[in-house]
This record gives structure tokens, C-alpha cells and sequence, in this order.
């Protein structure tokens, strides 16, 4: 029994002096301007994606596909043509949310009421309800068919690429991003756009 109080009142000193190093454990974090240029690595970083789409965003709205479309379709002045985005192709070795910089693009480019986008993605989705409530289960009125949607008239799909250089101490990385637009009648590349991006750093003897 006077082994046991003994271990117990050992357990309980313990628990007791690992409380207070639990208890002074804190966190401190601010909001940081997304706008503003950082290099915390040489990885792909959300300013590289920002640049790259200010840039694109410009070339991709002073381009005169829109108004070749017009004419060669016999379009409208008011009339906006339909892009579909298609996948960007990651072919660096990083793992990069190239999703992410066709929505940043389409919701500038979408803003801007020249162009209107569908959605690959939703469309399948969309096909799946046409399929269910046309089953039988939906009220009559109430059911909603194929048949009123628009086709794409250009496909959006792009490429980011890099090149890693080390000599040394120093090191390089250069990124390019390739966007295009591709006449989906046609098969014709009517718009491209490239953006490159390099970066240079050194490394210390203690790190970076």
C-alpha cells in the first residue's frame, strides 16, 4: 500500500509540472496585404500566381479575338462569346493549385462583361439533376430538361513550366506560364499569352 501512495503521489508531481509548460504555450499571427510581394522559399508562391494573372488578365482583354469572333461569326457588337476553362498542365516538379489561377483570371475577365464563362465541372453535375429529375420523381412543371444550354465558343487551357539553376551557393528558378484560347469550331489558337518568372537566392551556411 506505501508503494503504491508513493507512485501515486509521484504521477501527480509529474502532471502537475507538465501542466504549467502546456499552459504557456501561445500563438501570435497577423493578416498579412495580398497584394504585397513576398519570397519566404523558392517555391511557387501566391505573388507568382497574382503577377501571372494581372498579367494575363491585360494581354488576354486587349487581344482582338473577340472582335475577329464578331465578325467572322457575323455577331453582334453587343454580343460576348462562351468559354469553357479547361485544365492548366502542372509540369514542375511542385505541387501548384493551378485551379486556382484560371478562377482568379475568369472572375477578373468575368467582371469585366465581355466575355461569359461556363463551367466544365458544373455542366456534369448539372447532367446528373437533367437525369434525375427526369426519372419520374420530380412534380410536373417542376422539371428541368437538356436542350437550353450554350456551347463553349473557345477553350481556355493553359501550362506552367520551370527551370531550376544551382551553382554554388546560389540558386535560380524560373517559371513560365502559358495561357491560350483555342476556337473550338475552328480548332484555331486565336489568343496566347506568356508570363516568365524568375526568382534568385542564396544560401548561407546556416540555412537560408
Amino acid at each position: 500500500m506505501l508503494n503504491l501512495r508513493k507512485l501515486f503521489s509521484v504521477s501527480t508531481l509529474i502532471i502537475a509540472g507538465t501542466l504549467p509548460l502546456v499552459g504557456c504555450t501561445s500563438f501570435q499571427g497577423d493578416y498579412g496585404d495580398p497584394d504585397q510581394a513576398q519570397i519566404l522559399d523558392d517555391k511557387w508562391n501566391p505573388t507568382d500566381a497574382t503577377v501571372t494573372v494581372k498579367k494575363m488578365v491585360k494581354d488576354m482583354t486587349a487581344a482582338p479575338w473577340i472582335l475577329n469572333w464578331r465578325e467572322d461569326m457575323k455577331k453582334k457588337s453587343t454580343d460576348r462569346p462562351f468559354v469553357l476553362v479547361d485544365d492548366m498542365e502542372n509540369r514542375t516538379s511542385e505541387v501548384i493549385d493551378t485551379k486556382a489561377l484560371f478562377e482568379d483570371l475568369r472572375s477578373q475577365i468575368l467582371n469585366d462583361g465581355k466575355v461569359r464563362f461556363l463551367d466544365g465541372d458544373l455542366r456534369k453535375k448539372i447532367l446528373d439533376e437533367y437525369k434525375y429529375q427526369q426519372s419520374g420523381v420530380v412534380r410536373k412543371g417542376g422539371v428541368k430538361g437538356p436542350g437550353n444550354q450554350h456551347g463553349a465558343d473557345f477553350f481556355l487551357s493553359g501550362a506552367i513550366s520551370s527551370i531550376v539553376s544551382q551553382q554554388g551557393g546560389k540558386s535560380s528558378v524560373q517559371y513560365q506560364i502559358e495561357m491560350k484560347l483555342t476556337n473550338i469550331s475552328t480548332g484555331e489558337l486565336v489568343w496566347s499569352g506568356i508570363e516568365k518568372i524568375r526568382k534568385n537566392f542564396k544560401r548561407s551556411s546556416i540555412g537560408w
